[in-house]
C-alpha cells in the first residue's frame, strides 16, 4: 500500500462505520430487501446505460472535465449496462469504492469545497 493511501486509514474507517450504521438504519426501516436487478434481460434494456457509461468515460478522459460525479456515474451506468450478475456486482463494488473515495476527499480537504485551490 502506498503511504498516501495509509495516511487516510482513520478517515476511511470512520466512513465505513457511517456506511454500516446507515445500512443498519435501512434494515430497521425496511427489513431484508430483495428487489429485481432489472425489469427484463432484453438487449434494449442495456443500450441506454451503455451509451450513458460511454458518455461519462469520454468526460473522464478529459482531466479538465472529469468530476467525482462523472466518475461515479460511469461506474453506476456501467453496472446497469452489465448483462451478467457477476459483472454487475463488480461494477457496483467499483461504484462503492468511488463513493468512499469521494467522501474521503471531502473529509480531508483543508477547506470545505476546496480541491487544491480550485
Amino acid at each position: 500500500m502506498s503511504e498516501d493511501f495509509m495516511a487516510n486509514a482513520a478517515v476511511r474507517l470512520r466512513i465505513t462505520r457511517q456506511i454500516v450504521l446507515e445500512r443498519m438504519a435501512q434494515h430497521r426501516k425496511y427489513g431484508v430487501q430483495r428487489h429485481r436487478d432489472r425489469a427484463s434481460f432484453t438487449a434494449a434494456e442495456f443500450e441506454l446505460p451503455e451509451m450513458l457509461a460511454a458518455a461519462e468515460r469520454q468526460i473522464n478522459d478529459d482531466p479538465q472535465r472529469k468530476t467525482w460525479q462523472s466518475i461515479l456515474l460511469e461506474q453506476v451506468w456501467g453496472a446497469m449496462a452489465a448483462d451478467e450478475l457477476p459483472a454487475m456486482r463488480a461494477e457496483l463494488v467499483k461504484a462503492g469504492a468511488v463513493i468512499v473515495a469521494w467522501i474521503e476527499d471531502i473529509d480531508t480537504r483543508p477547506t470545505p469545497g476546496d480541491v487544491d485551490g480550485r
